[in-house]
């Protein structure tokens, strides 16, 4: 990591002077010159990342040529003029540019090897932990054989078997509902003892914090996560933003090189190879990040400004074994239609009710795709992102648990666009399911193990959370269903003369009402939380918004069985937010010792 100068001082000015002091040239851009690294690390990945962070030597070649590029901190101009002075030979091995510059010229011999070893370093350090194989031998047989008994228990025994399988569902769902309703008074004792303000903080405590930007075929979207970063409360030369696109993606990196970025900004590009996911890509950017912390954000996201200052206190506060804080997020086109208003509703249930409960139990979380912030040691220890899972979040938040870290939450939001169309958010949606699936697939090959890791509380949480969704969005249709029959024809009910079936209707009847009832309550608990006005009008909607749900999940299936890893991407349209211009002018005057 680059010493006092840290690594916001990646200017060409300072550089060119420090050459002159140096008497030697100066190159903005080797690779430009026609300059190639020398492949004198190319076994060595750890070392290479090393290298490429600290962005302060290359060894180059050009037509035979040999050349040693180096970018000088301050502090060490005094003994470099006097080797220079000592050995006049090196004014013409020795040549200076900036870190950035040598940084690109290393990934252009380098990137290569980079890319393989975050395609395959967590499956094949810890394969276990891995969705590149959803299913092992073991896997495959225990699945048969239940698939197999439930069908035979169908076969012989008929509609008692159904009725059965359809108790037993339901009370997965009753448990999902009661969990929700535990996150009601947990909105409610935040919403009486909420603080907003944040204690200052000295500049020079700081560490460097990297920001990671994955973004695929959106340029439109580039200005405005650009403009979103700029007003972010931090020290500007301790900030590390890495703007990830994929190399085949030219639009993209055509307006990148329109903004012309500078430091804090670096711009990666991710070889096209193995799964085109976005894991994948966090995978490949994170040996080169260069923080202490680390975040990511998408395309679409206007975070707070002082968002990485909480998540920061939130570390300092939560000791070590704390590894990550999810920020919440929120919709901020509530209003589009009343798809993006469930959509709303759905969000502020989940990141303002649900997952602040489960962080006051000490329970694994099944984070955002965004705006987790990370101890990067932690990250790294842990295995990172996993490419081959569609909902790597989910997945990384389970996996921290399992190595012994907790994980918190955090105040300060992130405003993100729902999709504007059913298209769009059904892709969306199958992805996380399918990755849900995904998660659990790969969690539970060792059911002993992980119960050995976590403990039986946490266990039986994290099947509720991850199994008990998907319960849910795949049983609701029977309960509409069932709602329908008893409406047009009543006394179906005593006709059956069955108490198994009686208590199956009655258990889906009491779940389907439930289930509207405390996402109605919790979602006006979390919007009231915000200060946000509650689209109640769109509630009209919600039994067709789960009926999507329950299509998304089918579709799910479906593509965990012919396209496991396939990523759909959710396409933003973007817009200038005025309100977030607003919202940072306020809040950054909250934090002028930091700015």
């Amino acid at each position: 990591m680059p010493g006092a100068d840290g690594p916001g001082t990646d200017v060409p000015g300072a550089y060119r002077t420090r050459a002159a002091e140096l008497g030697l040239r100066f190159i903005a851009s080797p690779t430009g010159e026609g300059y190639r690294a020398r492949p004198d690390m190319a076994d060595d990945v750890a070392a290479i990342a090393a290298t490429i962070r600290r962005g302060s030597l290359a060894a180059a070649e050009r037509d035979g040529e040999r050349a040693i590029f180096i970018a000088p901190e301050r502090g060490d101009l005094r003994s470099l003029s006097a080797r220079v002075r000592a050995d006049p030979a090196i004014a013409g091995l020795v040549m200076v540019t900036t870190p950035a510059a040598v940084r690109r010229l290393l990934l252009a011999r380098y990137r290569m090897a980079l890319v393989r070893d975050a395609t395959e370093r967590l499956a094949t350090r810890r394969p276990d932990l891995s969705a590149r194989r959803l299913v092992t031998r073991a896997e495959g047989a225990v699945l048969a054989t239940v698939l197999f008994g439930i069908a035979a228990a169908i076969f012989l025994l008929g509609a008692p078997a159904i009725a059965a399988i359809e108790i037993l569902a339901g009370l997965v769902f009753l448990a999902t509902i009661l969990l929700r309703m535990q996150a009601i008074s947990v909105v409610t004792h935040r919403r009486r003892h909420r603080r907003t303000e944040l204690p200052q903080v000295e500049p020079e405590s700081l560490p460097v914090y990297s920001i990671l930007l994955p973004v695929y075929r959106e340029p439109h979207m580039l200005a405005e996560l650009v403009g979103c970063m700029e007003r972010l409360v931090w020290p500007r030369e301790k900030l590390d933003i890495k703007l990830i696109v994929e190399a085949d993606d030219k639009a993209t990196l055509a307006a990148a090189r329109v903004l012309r970025l500078q430091a804090p900004f670096e711009v990666l590009a991710v070889p096209a190879f193995g799964p085109r996911t976005k894991p994948k890509a966090l995978a490949f950017a994170l040996p080169l990040a260069r923080g202490e912390l680390v975040t990511v954000f998408d395309a679409e996201d206007r975070p707070d400004p002082l968002q990485l200052i909480e998540a920061y206190l939130a570390f300092q506060r939560g000791g070590p074994d704390l590894a990550c804080v999810q920020a919440p997020l929120l919709v901020d086109n509530t209003a589009t239609n009343g798809l993006t208003a469930l959509f709303a509703l759905e969000y502020s249930v989940q990141f303002d009710g649900v997952l602040p409960l489960l962080a006051d139990l000490d329970l694994p979380l099944p984070l955002g795709g965004t705006s987790n912030h990370f101890r990067r040691a932690v990250l790294e220890d842990v295995g990172g992102w996993d490419p081959y899972n569609v909902t790597e979040d989910a997945d990384l938040g389970l996996r921290l648990a399992r190595f012994g870290y907790r994980t918190g939450v955090i105040e300060r939001p992130t405003l993100e666009e729902a999709p504007r169309t059913v298209s769009v958010w059904l892709g969306q949606r199958t992805r996380w399911l399918k990755g849900w699936m995904q998660t659990l697939l790969v969690h539970l090959r060792s059911p002993r193990r992980l119960l050995r890791e976590i403990g039986p509380r946490r266990f039986a949480y994290c099947l509720l959370v991850l199994f008990g969704s998907l319960v849910a969005a795949a049983i609701h249709p029977v309960y509409l269903a069932t709602a329908l029959a008893l409406i047009f024809d009543p006394a179906r009910l005593w006709r059956a003369d069955s108490p198994l079936f009686a208590a199956m209707t009655m258990l889906s009847l009491f779940n389907l009402v439930s289930a509207y009832g405390v996402f109605v309550l919790l979602s006006r608990e979390t919007f009231h939380l915000r200060h946000l006005p509650w689209p109640a009008s769109a509630l009209v909607y919600l039994p067709a918004y789960w009926l999507l749900l329950s299509i998304a999940c089918y579709r799910a299936i479906g593509e965990l069985i012919i396209a496991p890893h396939h990523w759909s991407k959710t396409r933003h349209v973007g817009r200038r937010v005025q309100p977030a211009v607003q919202r940072a002018e306020a809040t950054e005057k909250l934090a002028q010792p930091v700015g």
